[in-house]
């Protein structure tokens, strides 16, 4: 196979209440309908100039991430082998809405009505054409906003139900854990296979400031509370940010727990760490140096045991690279930023993260 070429075009593509992209990594967008995008010209020639070994511009992310030795989409979506005869897509990325029950640092209103002040989602046709072309549905994204609080995925998830589809389907659902809607779960137990991917990024009140206004008492509970459902898998997916360097031991410590609360049902609990780096505060690569210090004091602590081979690789590679290309002090930024934001959310960040400026 040509090195241009990728699977994601050939099997599926990202439905949005936004636009619609060959994934989430792609350049490009349409505004046009599911069936549209997926019957147009445009994807019509990326399969073409992939199929014969030509560059897609929009692909270039997935190229440079695989430049440098880092994991890519394009490489997720070639574990994929789901093609049919009736041209219809199997793999589809679906974002419904901004609804969402939370204002976290690193996001904005096109993925939180609550940083919008409205909800933005897809229309009822929209919705009914996304159904016409999802009788060969075998793997679902869901994301947002938060999915389990849309009324768009329950919808779309009846369709597919009094369709005789749900049953074959593979669902990766993006969660922020602060809620439990037993319908949309309900829902998802019909599924093939259910993987929530749970978005934690710091331990106790650090991570109600970074994903307010959470409360990580509740997540926790959610979490565990899914070691007891047969059909679901959990990953925390860490977005690793300046806000999370403050008790990054502390994180630890909780993964452990969680893998052996998981353990105490036989199941498996994963890891994974996303690198904010954006808004340029956030980027740990830009942290006070005092900070970064801290933050590789706690990784010290680390027993490689506790924790997966891949787990550690990632850990390993953030504090090779933590020190490397130091800026100046960037302290003044950070503290802008956080001012902003405590003004907007009319909240004081010292009274979920009280040492903030002990290491600026």
């Amino acid at each position: 196979m040509t090195k241009s070429y990728c699977t994601a075009p050939f099997l599926g593509f990202q439905f949005t209440h936004r636009d619609n992209r060959l994934c989430c990594s792609a350049g490009s967008s349409s505004k046009s309908t599911a069936s549209e995008f997926w019957n147009g010209e445009y994807i019509k020639d990326v399969r073409s100039r992939m199929s014969n070994g030509q560059e897609v511009k929009d692909c270039r992310k997935c190229h440079d991430q695989e430049k440098h030795k880092q994991w890519s989409l394009r490489q997720t979506y070639d574990r994929f082998n789901t093609v049919t005869k009736k041209d219809l897509p199997t793999v589809m990325d679906l974002d419904l809405s901004n609804f969402c029950n939370l204002q976290c640092i690193m996001c904005g209103p096109d993925r939180s009505s609550k940083w919008a002040g409205k909800i933005s989602a897809v229309t009822q046709a929209q919705l009914d054409d996304l159904c016409s072309i999802s009788g060969e549905i075998r793997h679902l994204t869901l994301q947002g906003g938060e999915p389990s609080m849309m009324p768009e995925f329950e919808y779309y998830f009846d369709y597919l139900d009094k369709n005789n589809i749900l049953q074959n389907v593979e669902v990766s659902c993006i969660s922020n854990m602060t809620n439990i809607n037993n319908r949309f779960y309900d829902q998802l137990a019909k599924c093939k296979s259910v993987s929530i991917i749970a978005s934690v990024d710091s331990f106790g009140t650090a991570n109600d400031y970074i994903r307010h206004p959470s409360h990580f008492e509740k997540i926790e509970q959610n979490i565990l509370a899914l070691s007891e459902k047969k059909n679901v898998s959990v990953c925390i997916i860490m977005s690793l940010q300046t806000l999370s360097m403050y008790n990054f031991d502390r994180f630890l410590e909780w993964l452990y727990y969680l893998k052996e609360q998981f353990k105490k049902n036989n199941k498996h609990i994963d890891c994974s760490i996303n690198r904010v780096q954006w808004p340029q505060p956030l980027d740990i690569q830009n942290a006070p140096l005092k900070l970064k210090e801290k933050m590789i004091a706690d990784m010290d602590k680390i027993n490689p045991a506790r924790q997966s081979i891949q787990f550690n690789t990632e850990i390993a590679s953030i504090k090779d690279n933590l020190m490397k290309n130091h800026k100046e002090d960037n302290s003044d930024a950070l503290i802008k930023f956080v001012e902003d934001i405590d003004a907007s959310r009319n909240i004081k960040i010292t009274n979920y993260i009280p040492d903030f400026h002990e290491y600026i």
